[in-house]
């Protein structure tokens, strides 16, 4: 039995987490929904306001409170998270189950591992390249452990595949200690 460097999160079995995506999938539908049908609502508001001129103001007061819900429910929906990551990393491989719109599993020994980058200047996307295929691209949460793995954990497992800025990353998060004590500390 290979020894566990490190799981994010961690679980019994990873069916817990199936059930997790599920309920965020149908959470994220129920909210685009009602984005979509408050919009709606607000433009049939105001259009039926020109029909009707001796109740204008009560349409566009109408108009404004489904406009306001229409935001207010877009601020929760983009703020929520839109995916789940589980990182498993033992002493020969990484094992990643990435859900997204479904659940893709992915394996990849270290030494198939070519390099391991940032896609983005706010370090939410990680790429990594495989011998001979294409590269993965994965979505992080912010401000969680599976982007504190691959802020500064990644580096001390496969320092030679790792093509990221740690000087930029220490500047901007400090180092590992720091990054986790804030994240834990913010869940509590």
């Amino acid at each position: 039995m290979e020894n566990i460097l490190f799981e994010y999160p961690v679980r019994e079995e990873n069916s817990s987490l199936d059930e997790e995506f599920q309920v965020l999938k149908k959470q994220l539908t129920k909210l685009k929904y009602a984005v979509m049908i408050s919009s709606f609502c607000a433009l049939t508001m105001y259009f039926l306001s020109a029909f009707f001129a001796k109740a204008e103001l009560i349409f566009y007061f109408l108009t404004a409170l489904f406009v306001f819900i229409a935001m207010i429910t877009g601020k929760i929906f983009v703020r929520y998270p839109k995916h789940l990551l589980h990182i498993k990393a033992t002493e020969n491989e990484l094992q990643l189950a990435y859900y997204k719109d479904k659940k893709s599993t992915h394996t990849f020994a270290y030494s198939e591992i070519e390099e391991i980058h940032f896609a983005d200047k706010s370090y939410t996307a990680v790429c990594i390249k495989r011998e001979g295929r294409k590269p993965i691209l994965f979505e992080l949460n912010k401000d969680t452990p599976e982007q504190g793995f691959f802020l500064f954990t990644i580096q001390k497992i496969l320092p030679a595949v790792c093509k990221t800025n740690s000087k930029e990353i220490v500047k901007k998060y400090g180092d590992e200690d720091d990054y986790y004590n804030r994240i834990y500390e913010g869940n509590n």
